[in-house]
């Protein structure tokens, strides 16, 4: 094994660099040592049992050594190809990829898993520019346990975990809705639809007390997306988790009907060219 210096990506919790194998390359996640074993060993034994197009590809890991072994993928996030062009994604791609991570979170919780980190950030490509859902760090089984709430990125996290205590682990798949909603936002506006989702955020004031029109007069005043966006929209981004949209109904939705996998990655690969 061949460990390059070069580090593809840094974290909190660990490094990403690249390493050489029998004369293949893929990137080795090199845990620090304030990372606990018993997280790591859930991190490797999660993605592990994840097998999926659109999931990062294990190879290998060892938790005593701190080290995981995942496939190659572009170094730019969906974050970064965003903000690189700021302009919103075209319709079709929207459509594309919002439809293929709802199944891609959809596969995951029928495993018995939820990620607990959906965002721009963790979404990377391959070399063909599949869609690959990376960092299971924050992954949880579940197990019916209870679990710290205020974990994840804040502008992506649900308002019910926006307060101190535990959440049943039942209870985080509707969390990942509102998350991918969030996602989906940020495309069509290329910025996030509030700051947070508390009540200290004007614009979270008006989604959680149902003024969608007013926001929507705010956020899109040139019309530029038709209702059954906004309906999409409204409904993952609902505050109430037991009004919220499932992931079976994001799927249905009528909005994600004719999307085009091959205008995404074209639109990917240009995004990714400019300077």
């Amino acid at each position: 094994m061949n460990i390059s210096q070069e580090i593809l990506g840094q974290g909190l919790t660990s490094d990403v660099k690249k390493v050489q194998i029998n004369d293949k390359e893929y990137a080795i996640k090199l845990f620090k040592q304030t990372r606990y074993l018993s997280q790591i060993e859930k991190e490797i034994n999660i993605l592990s049992q994840i097998q999926h197009t659109n999931v990062v590809k294990f190879i290998e890991g060892n938790p005593e050594k701190k080290f995981m072994i995942i496939e190659l993928l572009h170094q730019m996030d969906l974050f970064d190809i965003l903000a690189k062009k700021k302009m919103p994604f075209q319709i079709v791609s929207i459509k594309y990829l919002i439809s293929q991570l709802a199944a891609t979170i959809k596969y995951i919780h029928n495993l018995g898993f939820v990620h607990r980190d959906i965002k721009l950030e963790n979404i990377l490509f391959d070399k063909q520019l599949e869609i690959k859902l990376c960092d299971f760090g924050f992954a949880e089984p579940l197990q019916n346990q209870f679990v710290v709430r205020t974990l994840g990125t804040e502008v992506y996290l649900a308002p019910e975990l926006q307060i101190d205590g535990g959440i049943n682990t039942k209870d985080l798949p509707i969390t990942e809705v509102f998350s991918l909603g969030v996602c989906a936002f940020q495309l069509a506006f290329v910025h996030p639809p509030f700051r947070q989702s508390t009540k200290g955020c004007g614009f979270w004031r008006l989604i959680s007390n149902n003024e969608w029109d007013k926001y929507w007069q705010k956020i899109d005043k040139q019309n530029l997306y038709n209702e059954e966006f906004r309906q999409l929209i409204q409904g993952m981004l609902e505050s109430d988790p037991k009004k919220r949209m499932t992931i079976d109904q994001v799927l249905e939705h009528q909005f994600l009907i004719g999307g085009c996998k091959e205008t995404f990655q074209n639109e990917i690969q240009e995004r990714m060219k400019i300077e």
